[in-house]
């Protein structure tokens, strides 16, 4: 009997040893594998390029100083690698800067020209299946090589990747600045038409004349312009929107509360509103027929002018008829031009088969577009 309770204790024991044991171990690599925030690259830009049968990456990464708290602050770098494929590349990006690189506060990857006519669908759809990217990391459109515009030097911040989210996904949402998130650009690829958008990143020469203790290292500032839009189908790049067209697109796809507007005033000279708030509905009258109601908020730029004895802020009808006028005729720019190409870039056939379901589907081509009245309606609100 007391054999039987020994032998138990010690299998008892042997147990709990090993679990012991285990626990080490897998605690132990746990720590090897989260390496410390000193031993990690911290990407905060990618930028992805094509050359030849190649994938070339270009990172935008902060270097962390003593943990990221020495004075000084932190190190910005590029570090580029390749690879004949996307998931090559990036894991040599680690071997390229010597530490882990983290991809996890990505917030934007930019796309050169060159890949978006030839491989946009294959890198696009790795960062939407790969880890490595949150869904809402923003895609921008390279006019040239992906990797000049992430080492554009703008005159305010250092990290250009920084730069551009703030100016697509800031506060203030302004107008002609089409911002897509690898979500969204999903969505609309499934959407009818597969229609697809990304702002134009153009890199430009600015005379800048800074002022204070840096000001001999800020010369040559650049500037970072995204009033253009790129158009895309599920077949790949289609063509860029001007800047009227730019701003037409954005008035239908996003909530806008900056930017300016500008028309003739009853004086016949130019004047500007600031717009304060705007919304679009897309409501589906028929088959073939679509309007889009567009409230908009605004105020004017200038100061207000005396008049008898009174202060007047007012715009007259004329005016607001003009201002009116301006926005439906970029909507319009838009709407036609991606018309002519037999794309839908407001997704209309999205609306209008929500509407009347399979049936309309069955009955339609990849032309529908081409069949469909499209009408644009303005109300305008003066603070």
């Amino acid at each position: 009997m007391q054999r039987r309770q020994r032998v138990r204790r010690l299998g008892g024991y042997k147990w709990a040893i090993i679990l012991i044991i285990a626990v080490v171990l897998i605690g132990f690599d746990l720590l090897v594998d989260n390496a410390s925030i000193v031993n990690r690259g911290i990407v905060v830009g990618l930028a992805v390029d094509s050359s030849g049968d190649l994938i070339e990456l270009a990172a935008q990464v902060i270097l962390p100083r003593s943990g990221g708290s020495a004075s000084g602050g932190n190190d910005f770098m590029i570090f580029t690698s390749s690879g004949e494929t996307m998931q090559d590349a990036v894991e040599k990006l680690s071997v390229s800067m010597g530490v882990k690189a983290s991809l996890a506060h990505c917030t934007l990857v930019v796309l050169g020209e060159d890949l978006l006519r030839s491989k946009s669908d294959y890198v696009l759809k790795f960062l939407l299946r790969s880890p490595y990217f949150a869904d809402n990391t923003l895609l921008v459109a390279a006019s040239g090589k992906a990797k000049e515009v992430l080492a554009a030097k703008v005159p305010i911040n250092d990290v250009a990747s920084y730069h551009m989210q703030r100016m697509m996904q800031g506060v203030q949402r302004e107008a002609g600045v089409n911002a897509c998130v690898i979500k969204d650009y999903f969505a609309n690829y499934h959407y009818i038409g597969g229609a697809n958008f990304m702002p134009v990143a153009v890199v430009e020469n600015c005379e800048y004349s800074p002022v204070g203790p840096d000001k001999e290292g800020s010369e040559g500032a650049q500037l970072l312009d995204l009033s253009r839009t790129l158009v895309l189908t599920r077949e790949g790049y289609a063509f860029v929107l001007d800047y009227d067209a730019s701003r037409g697109l954005s008035y239908v796809k996003g909530n806008l509360n900056d930017g300016t507007i500008i028309f003739v005033s009853d004086c016949s000279q130019e004047r500007d509103v600031v717009i304060l708030d705007s919304k679009c509905r897309l409501k589906v009258n028929s088959e073939n027929s679509v309007t889009s109601e567009i409230d908009v908020k605004v105020k004017r730029n200038d100061l207000p002018t005396a008049q008898d004895g009174m202060i007047v802020n007012a715009l007259s009808t004329r005016e607001r008829e003009r201002i009116c006028e301006s926005i439906r005729g970029q909507v319009l720019a838009c709407f036609e031009e991606c018309q002519k190409q037999d794309i839908d870039i407001f997704h209309l056939g999205e609306h209008i088969y929500r509407k009347y379901g399979e049936e309309w589907r069955k009955n339609q081509n990849k032309l529908y577009i081409r069949n469909i009245d499209f009408e644009v309606k303005v109300d305008l609100e003066v603070k």
